[in-house]
């Protein structure tokens, strides 16, 4: 083969490589990596909580082992299918704003079959696989798919109400971490869920007013587009911000983490309540912006120090 052609031929490799690349980053692209992520942090915090005795003596049980990665794995496909059937039904608002338009199912790059082959397989094995951990948290599995999509996401369309409704699925599985171990949605469960569910208001409250135009253009209905003052949204953002505090110091009263971890969580708390009372001062969208990046913070905070401060060892 002469020189040209070797050459040829290597970049008819890369090009094939590349466009392979492509379409797996396509593919990742329709789980919504960030929520996927989030929704496997809250689960592993949740289920580390849960556990009954030190590490070293849980891994030791090879059953332990199953039980874990079977509640991470289904758990991620189940919120990446789940976030797959989002981009299908939302395939026309992405088309119309700037933000979205690129995404895989609105750009071409999937078909529409493509992507409910995609989803319906992430959705089911997920499911399988949480079915062997236990059926509670195979039922919480089951809703938080079907808040989110038979729910929220055609709710955004239609009522602000949309935001409330959509904090449950995202919420959902860091309480499905704690039952997956514990086999118990008890006063502990309901303490992760509610710190999920009021961090994600003033964290999606910010997002809507930064990009208040796009989501108009995509025809959702939000507070920050029907209240364009800001007034509204930065209460609101101050109410679910204390609620976050108030929520976050909890575990420490119900004796599953120690006090390093209440007086972290409350300066986490008490800084995202700050952001949201300068976004109320200020309403513009490099306060807004500070809001978003401020509860990203302040998430990965809390998870941190319930791994350094855990306390709790069911009996």
């Amino acid at each position: 083969m002469s020189v040209p052609e070797t050459q040829t031929a290597a970049m008819a490799e890369a090009v094939t490589d590349t466009a392979a690349r492509s379409i797996v980053t396509q593919y990742y692209e329709l789980t919504k990596p960030g929520i996927t992520q989030m929704v496997a942090l809250t689960t592993l915090a949740g289920f580390y909580l849960a556990i009954p005795t030190d590490l070293l003596t849980f891994a030791a049980v090879p059953k332990n082992w199953f039980t874990f990665l079977a509640t991470m794995i289904g758990t991620i496909l189940v919120s990446g299918g789940s976030c797959v059937f989002n981009h299908i039904m939302e395939r026309d608002a992405d088309a119309r704003m700037k933000r979205t338009a690129t995404r895989p199912i609105p750009s071409g790059a999937v078909t529409l079959t493509q992507a409910y082959v995609f989803g319906s397989v992430l959705t089911l094995v997920g499911l399988a696989l949480i079915s062997t951990v236990n059926m509670l948290t195979l039922a919480l599995a089951v809703a938080t798919w079907l808040s989110y999509v038979a729910v929220y996401t055609p709710l955004k369309k239609k009522t602000s109400i949309a935001l409330l409704v959509g904090g449950i699925p995202g919420a959902l599985p860091f309480a499905g971490g704690w039952t997956a171990m514990s086999n118990s949605f008890d006063v502990v469960a309901l303490t992760l869920f509610a710190i999920l569910f009021f961090w994600q208001l003033p964290h999606f409250l910010a997002l809507s007013w930064m990009y208040r135009s796009d989501y108009r253009e995509g025809g959702f209905v939000m507070r920050a587009i029907n209240e364009p003052s800001g007034k509204v949204v930065g209460v609101q953002m101050i109410v679910t911000s204390v609620l976050t505090l108030a929520s976050a110091v909890m575990p420490t009263i119900l004796g599953t983490t120690g006090m390093l971890y209440a007086v972290g969580a409350g300066a986490l708390g008490l800084w995202l309540t700050v952001a949201s009372v300068q976004f109320l001062q200020r309403r513009d969208h490099t306060s807004a912006r500070r809001v978003l990046l401020t509860s990203y913070a302040v998430l990965m905070g809390i998870i941190i120090l319930m791994f350094v401060d855990k306390a709790h060892i069911i009996s």
